[in-house]
């Protein structure tokens, strides 16, 4: 079909998601006026994106796909990602994530000199490893906040860093990853680099992504030598077994 403008296309998320995130079904009938398109526009989009039906009512799952489907097409993250819970913009990140071929881990703690480092998101892909620290702010922080953000990213950066390097002791082969920081939120925050750490919204993730894999040198990043055999979640196991 003839695609709507991406305004169009934005309006009906936005109705749909408002609608979900209250618990409310809609009829095509509300949503094509609402939206003001016709009902046949209406429901050639939600066919297009699998969904059908004179009422509609999304599940988590149709909610992150409908999102992605309006990255992809280029509807602003923040328009759109706003009407997400706490959870469910971790599954759009992981699932953004892993379209671009990478395999994530949650919640990842790090021990080191009595402490436990907790990284929200690692996210791994041939030698690179991104550490995700995820905000789910309403609004971009101050300042001052994202400097105590970077802060707090160094210690965790240099923890897993120091623990990996515990890895190679007494390995003769080894082969080299890269350690990569940055900071995900709903909305674009104030700056995109702060000291070599990225800064980021959901929405413009996939591009940040094919930036830092092309780049990353020119950031802030650890380089890491590992043993050349093994999969870097076994040595990611290994190190938070230990004490």
């Amino acid at each position: 079909m003839d695609y709507p403008s991406r305004e169009v296309v934005a309006r009906i998320i936005e109705i749909l998601l408002k609608n979900s995130k209250a618990g409310k079904a809609i009829s095509i009938s509300d949503l094509s006026e609402r939206a003001l398109v016709s009902e046949k526009i209406a429901r050639k989009i939600l066919f297009s994106w699998g969904i059908s039906g004179d009422i509609i009512e999304l599940s988590e799952r149709e909610k992150i796909d409908i999102i992605i489907k309006a990255l992809e097409y280029g509807v602003e993250g923040e328009r759109v990602s706003r009407y997400l819970g706490w959870t469910e913009f971790e599954k759009l990140v992981a699932k953004v994530l892993e379209r671009a071929g990478y395999r994530t881990r949650w919640n990842v703690r790090i021990p080191r000199h009595r402490h436990r480092y907790q990284i929200d998101l690692l996210a791994y892909r041939g030698n690179l490893v991104l550490l995700i620290d995820c905000k789910h702010w309403k609004r971009p922080p101050p300042p001052s906040a994202e400097f105590k953000m970077v802060e707090a990213q160094e210690r965790r950066l240099m923890a897993l860093r120091s623990k990996l390097e515990e890895q190679v002791a007494g390995v003769e082969k080894t082969r080299e990853i890269y350690l990569v920081p940055m900071v995900l939120s709903l909305y674009q925050p104030s700056r995109k680099i702060l000291n070599g750490h990225l800064f980021a919204s959901i929405g413009n993730l996939r591009s940040l992504l094919e930036y830092v894999e092309s780049a990353y040198f020119q950031i802030r990043h650890e380089k890491v030598k590992l043993p050349e055999e093994g999969d870097f979640i076994v040595f990611l196991t290994r190190i938070q077994g230990a004490g």
